[in-house]
């Protein structure tokens, strides 16, 4: 479930054999019950004013979208916490991690919540990979749950402070008393009590927010491959509205039998396909010479967007096809990431058809970026 997504992030992101790493960490975080798991994280984008990104997530229908550094910044924090501890423990600038970790919230939470439904158990492979991300960050799994029990132990010291104090305050009152200040007595033992009262009042610590439920862990494995026909009919089309000006699908000679990358210009204005070998999210590695010119004219024009649109064979299922397709464009935007162009620059939008738009199965297992004027 998670090999191609830690070789995507090794690549994309140039971490090497820290993409793993990195994964586990992030994958421990958002699922842990300290933390709220899956739906606790959610809710932090959501109490940020991010629903509809975090929404975007589990969408069926709707292509994932991935927030800014600035958004990731928001719900984790800019310093301490989640994005200081990978920093630290990848020797990685914060600035790479949080693009890392923007790009990888939302390929786990649809990974992990296939058809937008959170699962109860987490698969074998996921446990494997959280036990591994929690001796990593260490103390900051849980650490809600710390503080209240800090916070507690604080206050029951202070409890046990002022006891102490009260009561030695009694002894000294009886020793003035057989020193012939027997009368003034119950005066005194009045006015230390008021005292270490109002001490013990002033210490007491306030209490500690209760840590949210745990979230109901998730599992289910990724898209299968485009595997045999199969009967299942396509999924009625999204409105034509959404869907960005056509591109013309290549021919069954243009087309290349496997992963590959093509350039081109549509009116003076740069094009780029991306194909995919059968079942795979793989983005080709010749995509970052193949983009330059994309990525240059977006640099300079400032008004101009890059529209990304995934496609599938039309074999196999389609409900698993349709996910494929989405998997496909979320890649090939992590991989814009990459080259340079700001992830609020890039759209996701799903075609009106994604099946059957080529000549050949070859040509249908792609990707077409078009720039589009805001």
């Amino acid at each position: 479930m998670f090999d191609t997504l830690i070789r995507d992030m090794a690549d994309r992101f140039g971490l090497g054999n820290k993409a793993k790493d990195l994964v586990a960490m992030v994958l421990a975080y958002i699922t842990d019950p300290a933390n709220g798991g899956l739906s606790g994280l959610l809710e932090r984008f959501r109490s940020a004013g991010l629903g509809g990104l975090a929404d975007s997530w589990l969408s069926t229908t709707e292509e994932p979208r991935i927030p800014t550094n600035d958004q990731v910044s928001t719900v984790f924090g800019a310093s301490g916490g989640l994005l200081s501890a990978l920093s630290d423990r990848l020797h990685l600038p914060k600035e790479a991690v949080t693009s890392a970790v923007g790009a990888l919230l939302p390929a786990l939470v649809s990974r992990l919540s296939p058809n937008g439904v959170l699962p109860a158990t987490l698969p074998a492979e996921a446990v494997a990979l959280i036990g591994s991300g929690k001796s990593l960050l260490g103390g900051l799994l849980g650490s809600g749950a710390a503080a209240a029990a800090g916070a507690l132990g604080a206050g029951t010291a202070a409890a046990s402070s002022a006891a102490s104090s009260v009561s030695a305050a009694a002894t000294h009152t009886a020793t003035a008393a057989s020193s012939g200040i027997g009368k003034w007595l119950p005066w005194i033992i009045g006015a230390l009590v008021v005292i270490f009262g109002i001490s013990y009042c002033g210490k007491k610590t306030p209490d500690t927010a209760t840590a949210p439920p745990p979230a109901a862990p998730a599992t289910t494995p990724a898209p299968a491959p485009e595997p045999a026909p199969a009967s299942t009919p396509t999924p009625a089309p999204e409105p034509a509205a959404t869907a960005p000006a056509p591109a013309s699908a290549p021919t069954a000679d243009a087309a290349p039998a496997g992963a590959a990358v093509i350039d081109s210009m549509v009116q003076d204005v740069p094009k780029l396909q991306v194909f995919f070998d059968s079942g795979k999210t793989d983005v080709p590695p010749e995509f970052a010479d193949k983009s330059k010119a994309l990525v240059g004219y977006l640099q300079s024009h400032a008004d101009m967007k890059a529209v990304v649109s995934g496609f599938n064979d039309p074999t196999g299922d389609a409900a698993k096809n349709a996910e494929l397709s989405k998997q496909r464009a979320m890649a090939v935007q992590a991989a814009l990431a990459a080259a340079g162009v700001p992830v609020d620059r890039t759209v996701l939008e799903k075609p009106v058809e994604t099946s059957d738009t080529g000549n050949t199965n070859a040509a249908s297992r792609r990707v077409d970026v078009l720039l589009r004027a805001n």
